[in-house]
């Protein structure tokens, strides 16, 4: 059926990502009629194959962008306090080895300006570990050389499930956000604004919407989006491609970070979801954004300088459990290694077409009052004042009270294990009664996915029902995330998909197509 899409607007977003999804959320909350498109599902590029930190950039010290990493530590707080189901804080550890080109001092100078630099926001202050307390922490480490260790704080972050809260705070205030739903033309008018046409895919509709002002929030596709809307075009980002691989685990409740011997870089070892998260790489890439994933000698690299550090993990391909790739859309710049490539967010405005450009996810919401500020004169209202809607999930009690009052008081009111109900309160925060209603309404839906993971029938119906989920993929890779975990496929992949066709009215063939294209994701060609 076509959802209820208006013929005119104040402004459309092409892009549904997490820069997309703070535009429409910031712009909806001042009042404007918001229409948002994306080609795919919301959150299915960059914004869900990202390292899932919330993080300040210690590595950008050393190269002198501090206004960059002022700005992000600023925006870390403001997460971990209004978004805290979806954004914790997370102990890192960064070990000195006799090996290693950049001193102990060094490290310890750097992590102190990092507390300097983040103030009355900081987390904690960092400590540094002689080597025996550090192997006390972390056995896993290799002890040969180890000089000592920092011990500072950053965050970590659900990032598939934050853009989709933010696609439903700005529903909630009014916008229009439609998945599968690209965009194939935009015309411009003689009265300054444009006529933008997409097609629906779920409904086999299109249509057209005329809108004052555009913003091309497509990260590694701007290039593309931008050939279809100035006729003089230019590149605009330079799309580098950061890959990561998730092993068994590594470490319990601290990540690490890792100094590469081979090319000097910093990359993550990190807890996630009883897991190891290690990544990343930076390559330019100038392929197609759609068809992007890991090659077999950047899954390679990882491994070997992750196993230099945790000498327990001498583990080869087989040992990978999963590996996914994300494109960096950079601001366009000649030359040099992608690495060196600067990571400022940039806004372009050329009449009434915005494009947003580099940043992090972390200053997702700074680039959005950015851009939408850049076309005040066109859209008639200021943002320097309006504050982002309240994500759906967000607590309505302080996040340590909730965790206390809340959890058992669920487990009790509808029969859950209270680990059970746990799991629930931190993906959904206030959300989870709406889940808990429907195993209530119908306690099949308590049946997990697969009877080692937490995951239920409802939450794939909660997915399809409330949450905009329309294909396998969607609700295994981004709503629960279960598609990187070793019991992605067989009998969780074929409870989630009869269910899905019971509510969506697949056939059987409309089923095994969702199948083979969800594992087709999980094992693309190239990794």
């Amino acid at each position: 059926m076509k959802p209820a899409i208006p013929s005119e607007a104040d402004l459309a977003v092409i892009g549904g990502g997490i820069n997309g999804a703070g535009v429409a959320a910031l712009a909806a909350r001042a009042g404007l009629k918001v229409v948002l498109f994306e080609k795919g599902d919301f959150a299915s590029g960059t914004s869900s194959r990202s390292t899932k930190l919330i993080h300040g950039g210690i590595r950008y010290l050393e190269q002198f962008r501090f206004p960059l990493v002022f700005e992000s530590l600023r925006e870390r707080r403001r997460l971990l306090d209004q978004a805290p189901h979806l954004v914790r804080p997370l102990p890192f550890l960064l070990p000195s080895y006799r090996e290693d080109e950049r001193p102990a001092w060094m490290l310890r100078l750097g992590m102190t300006f990092y507390d300097l630099l983040a103030g009355r926001s900081n987390i904690h202050r960092h400590r540094w570990l002689d080597a025996p307390q550090a192997l006390a922490l972390a056995p896993s480490l290799k002890p040969d050389g180890l000089r000592g260790c920092g011990l500072y704080y950053d965050g970590q972050v659900n990032d598939a499930r934050l853009v989709l809260e933010d696609i439903l705070a700005a529903e909630s205030q009014g916008a229009t956000c439609l998945n599968d739903s690209p965009v194939d033309r935009v015309d411009s008018r003689a009265d300054g604004g444009m006529d933008v046409h997409y097609r629906h895919l779920p409904s086999g509709s299109s249509g057209a919407i005329r809108v004052r002002c555009l913003a091309n929030t497509t990260g590694p596709w701007a290039n593309q989006v931008s050939r279809m809307i100035v006729k003089e075009h230019r590149d605009l980002v330079r799309p580098t491609r950061g890959s990561h691989i998730v092993l068994p685990q590594l470490m319990g409740s601290h990540a690490v970070l890792v100094m590469s011997k081979r090319d000097r870089r910093i990359f993550f070892v990190i807890p996630w979801r009883g897991y190891s998260l290690v990544g990343t790489t930076d390559l330019d890439d100038a392929g197609d954004p759609d068809r992007t994933c890991p090659t077999e000698e950047e899954i390679g690299y990882l491994l070997e300088e992750s196993s230099r550090v945790f000498p327990g993990a001498t583990w080869g391909r087989e040992k990978v459990v999963a590996a996914f790739s994300g494109l960096r859309p950079l601001a366009w710049a000649e030359g040099g290694h992608a690495s060196s490539v600067s990571r400022e967010d940039r806004i372009l405005r050329e009449g009434p077409v915005l494009t947003v450009l580099g940043g992090k996810l972390t200053t997702y919401r700074s680039m959005a009052r950015k851009a939408l500020r850049a076309a005040e004169s066109v859209l008639g209202v200021p943002f320097h004042s309006i504050p982002f809607p309240d994500l759906p999930g967000a607590p309505s009690i302080p996040w340590q009270a909730f965790l206390v009052t809340k959890i058992p008081a669920w487990a009790r009111e509808f029969g859950l294990p209270p680990g059970q109900a746990a799991h629930l309160a931190l993906m959904y925060g206030e959300r989870t009664p709406r889940v808990l209603a429907l195993m209530r309404d119908d306690p099949s839906l308590k049946t997990p996915l697969h009877p080692e993971r937490p995951e239920t029938l409802a939450q794939v119906a909660f997915a399809v029902r409330e949450e905009k989920a329309l294909h396998l993929s969607d609700v295994m890779l981004r709503r629960l995330e279960i598609g990187y975990s070793t019991q992605r496929t067989g009998e969780a992949d074929e409870k989630a998909s009869r269910l899905m066709a019971h509510l969506l009215g697949w056939d059987e063939k409309k089923r095994l197509e969702e199948l083979a294209d969800y594992r087709g994701q999980l094992f693309p060609k190239s990794a």
